[in-house]
Protein backbone atom coordinates (compact mmCIF):
# COMPACT_ATOMS: atom_id res chain seq x y z
CA UNK A 1 0.00 0.00 0.00
CA UNK A 2 1.67 3.06 -0.88
CA UNK A 3 -0.25 6.37 0.14
CA UNK A 4 0.82 9.89 1.23
CA UNK A 5 0.69 9.17 4.60
CA UNK A 6 3.65 6.26 4.04
CA UNK A 7 6.07 8.47 2.40
CA UNK A 8 6.97 10.19 5.58
CA UNK A 9 7.42 7.02 7.60
CA UNK A 10 9.76 5.22 5.02
CA UNK A 11 12.65 7.35 6.31
CA UNK A 12 11.52 7.64 9.99
CA UNK A 13 13.53 5.28 12.04
CA UNK A 14 11.84 4.12 14.91
CA UNK A 15 12.77 2.26 17.81
CA UNK A 16 10.85 -1.16 18.72
CA UNK A 17 11.49 -1.24 22.05
CA UNK A 18 9.22 -4.44 22.45
CA UNK A 19 8.49 -6.22 19.60
CA UNK A 20 4.63 -7.02 18.92
CA UNK A 21 4.56 -11.15 19.70
CA UNK A 22 0.31 -11.45 19.40
CA UNK A 23 -2.10 -10.08 16.64
CA UNK A 24 -2.30 -6.24 17.07
CA UNK A 25 -6.04 -5.19 17.38
CA UNK A 26 -5.28 -1.36 17.60
CA UNK A 27 -2.86 0.75 17.58
CA UNK A 28 -2.55 3.53 20.56
CA UNK A 29 -0.16 6.52 20.23
CA UNK A 30 -0.18 9.67 22.66
CA UNK A 31 -0.13 13.12 21.83
CA UNK A 32 0.90 16.04 23.69
CA UNK A 33 1.57 18.98 20.78
CA UNK A 34 5.33 18.28 20.39
CA UNK A 35 7.56 17.45 17.44
CA UNK A 36 7.95 13.99 18.82
CA UNK A 37 4.31 13.21 19.13
CA UNK A 38 3.45 14.41 15.67
CA UNK A 39 6.30 12.19 14.38
CA UNK A 40 4.73 9.33 16.48
CA UNK A 41 1.10 10.26 14.92
CA UNK A 42 2.38 9.64 11.51
CA UNK A 43 4.02 6.51 12.08
CA UNK A 44 0.99 4.88 14.06
CA UNK A 45 -1.33 6.11 11.51
CA UNK A 46 1.04 4.49 8.88
CA UNK A 47 1.06 1.27 11.03
CA UNK A 48 -2.40 0.85 11.41
CA UNK A 49 -3.57 1.36 7.88
CA UNK A 50 -0.57 -1.53 7.09
CA UNK A 51 -1.87 -3.98 9.68
CA UNK A 52 -5.56 -2.56 8.86
CA UNK A 53 -6.71 -2.04 12.76
CA UNK A 54 -7.68 0.44 14.37
CA UNK A 55 -6.00 3.82 15.49
CA UNK A 56 -6.55 5.37 19.30
CA UNK A 57 -5.35 8.82 19.89
CA UNK A 58 -4.93 9.53 23.63
CA UNK A 59 -3.74 12.59 25.22
CA UNK A 60 -4.01 12.44 29.14
CA UNK A 61 -4.23 15.41 31.31
CA UNK A 62 -4.43 16.11 34.92
CA UNK A 63 -6.17 18.91 37.09
CA UNK A 64 -3.79 21.82 37.95
CA UNK A 65 -1.35 22.28 40.66
CA UNK A 66 -3.27 24.01 43.64
CA UNK A 67 -0.69 27.52 43.36
CA UNK A 68 -2.77 29.03 41.04
CA UNK A 69 -5.05 29.06 37.90
CA UNK A 70 -3.28 28.01 34.90
CA UNK A 71 -2.40 30.56 32.31
CA UNK A 72 -3.39 28.19 29.19
CA UNK A 73 -6.73 27.67 30.22
CA UNK A 74 -7.98 24.33 31.40
CA UNK A 75 -5.72 20.98 30.77
CA UNK A 76 -9.03 19.03 29.97
CA UNK A 77 -9.45 21.70 26.99
CA UNK A 78 -5.96 22.05 25.97
CA UNK A 79 -5.53 17.66 25.63
CA UNK A 80 -9.22 17.82 23.44
CA UNK A 81 -7.40 21.04 20.84
CA UNK A 82 -4.64 18.54 21.00
CA UNK A 83 -6.84 15.65 19.65
CA UNK A 84 -9.02 17.88 17.10
CA UNK A 85 -5.46 18.89 15.70
CA UNK A 86 -4.09 15.38 15.86
CA UNK A 87 -7.02 14.02 14.01
CA UNK A 88 -7.58 16.58 11.39
CA UNK A 89 -4.03 16.13 10.41
CA UNK A 90 -4.52 12.31 9.63
CA UNK A 91 -8.01 13.00 8.45
CA UNK A 92 -6.22 15.64 5.97
CA UNK A 93 -4.25 12.20 4.15
CA UNK A 94 -5.70 10.59 1.10
CA UNK A 95 -5.53 7.09 3.34
CA UNK A 96 -5.70 6.92 7.07
CA UNK A 97 -7.23 4.27 9.52
CA UNK A 98 -10.49 3.58 8.91
CA UNK A 99 -11.31 3.34 12.43
CA UNK A 100 -9.89 5.88 14.70
CA UNK A 101 -10.90 6.93 18.22
CA UNK A 102 -9.58 9.92 20.18
CA UNK A 103 -9.80 10.37 23.63
CA UNK A 104 -8.74 13.18 26.26
CA UNK A 105 -8.25 11.43 29.57
CA UNK A 106 -8.01 12.46 33.33
CA UNK A 107 -4.87 10.84 34.75
CA UNK A 108 -1.02 10.71 34.71
CA UNK A 109 -0.26 10.14 30.94
CA UNK A 110 1.61 7.01 31.42
CA UNK A 111 -0.90 5.26 33.39
CA UNK A 112 -3.46 6.42 30.57
CA UNK A 113 -1.67 4.93 27.76
CA UNK A 114 -0.88 2.10 29.05
CA UNK A 115 -4.38 1.20 29.93
CA UNK A 116 -5.77 1.99 26.52
CA UNK A 117 -2.62 -0.23 24.53
CA UNK A 118 -3.32 -3.04 27.25
CA UNK A 119 -5.78 -6.47 25.33
CA UNK A 120 -3.42 -6.32 22.29
CA UNK A 121 -2.40 -2.93 21.54
CA UNK A 122 0.60 -1.41 20.11
CA UNK A 123 1.65 1.64 21.93
CA UNK A 124 3.92 4.38 19.87
CA UNK A 125 5.31 6.97 21.44
CA UNK A 126 7.57 10.39 20.31
CA UNK A 127 10.50 11.62 21.60
CA UNK A 128 12.15 14.85 21.70
CA UNK A 129 15.45 15.36 21.39
CA UNK A 130 18.16 16.31 19.39
CA UNK A 131 20.63 13.43 17.74
CA UNK A 132 21.87 11.25 20.35
CA UNK A 133 20.17 12.93 22.77
CA UNK A 134 16.74 11.60 21.51
CA UNK A 135 15.66 9.74 24.65
CA UNK A 136 12.70 8.55 26.35
CA UNK A 137 11.05 11.29 28.44
CA UNK A 138 9.26 10.93 31.90
CA UNK A 139 6.45 9.31 30.14
CA UNK A 140 8.19 6.61 27.74
CA UNK A 141 10.01 5.27 30.78
CA UNK A 142 7.35 5.02 32.93
CA UNK A 143 5.69 2.97 29.82
CA UNK A 144 9.00 0.94 29.64
CA UNK A 145 9.19 0.33 33.35
CA UNK A 146 5.62 -0.33 33.51
CA UNK A 147 4.15 -2.02 30.53
CA UNK A 148 4.38 -5.28 29.02
CA UNK A 149 3.08 -5.00 25.26
CA UNK A 150 4.28 -3.56 22.65
CA UNK A 151 6.20 -0.68 22.53
CA UNK A 152 7.72 1.66 19.69
CA UNK A 153 9.54 5.13 20.16
CA UNK A 154 9.46 7.36 17.08
CA UNK A 155 12.00 10.16 17.62
CA UNK A 156 10.86 13.99 16.13
CA UNK A 157 11.59 14.23 12.90
CA UNK A 158 14.90 16.26 12.01
CA UNK A 159 14.44 19.61 10.29
CA UNK A 160 15.90 19.11 6.53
Amino acid sequence: MNSPLDQPVQDQLAIILRPVVLPVTHVVVGVDGSAGAEAALRWAAAEAVRRQTGLRIVSAWQDPAPAGPSLAGHPGQTAAHILQKALSSILSQQHYPRRIACAALRGTPGEALLAQARNSGLLVLGVTGTGAGQVPGAIGRYCLQHGHGPLVLVPAATPT
